[in-house]
């Protein structure tokens, strides 16, 4: 962030107490996943969670309720290192050549695309001796 930017940040910040507020709520929430364990990531967001249930904002309220309804699920991933990055990218390929065809008729030429494009082939034919 740029100085310029810095000094209109702070500005709006204290000039907008309700926004400053919700924003502080939503950034202690992110500091959550820099807990190292998921127990530690559940003890950090039971904290957040009081603090944020006793706050007079509605919206971080009703926010806060949903994200504790899922809470399990969230803090799961925190400590691990697995990922599903990888499927997400294959998917990501596969709408970009359906966008491509601008959608295919048949399941067939979809699955033939899909591999030919993600399957690392190669184009030319090459004779071997």
């Amino acid at each position: 962030m740029t100085d310029k930017q810095r000094l209109t940040f702070e500005l709006e910040n204290i000039s907008n107490t309700k926004t400053a507020s919700a924003w502080r709520m939503r950034e202690n929430f992110i500091a959550m996943y820099d807990c190292q364990t998921s127990e530690q990531a559940l003890e950090y967001f039971n904290a957040w969670y009081k603090s944020v249930i006793h706050s007079s904002n509605q919206h971080i309220k009703k926010a806060a309720k949903t994200i504790k309804e899922h809470i399990g699920n969230i803090v799961s991933q925190i400590g691990s290192t697995i990922s599903n990055g990888r499927a997400e990218q294959t998917n990501s390929k596969i709408a970009k050549i359906q966008r491509m065809a601008q959608g295919y008729h048949n399941f067939d030429n979809l699955r033939a695309a899909i591999l030919f494009f993600n399957g690392n082939l190669s184009l030319y034919h090459t004779i071997k001796e």
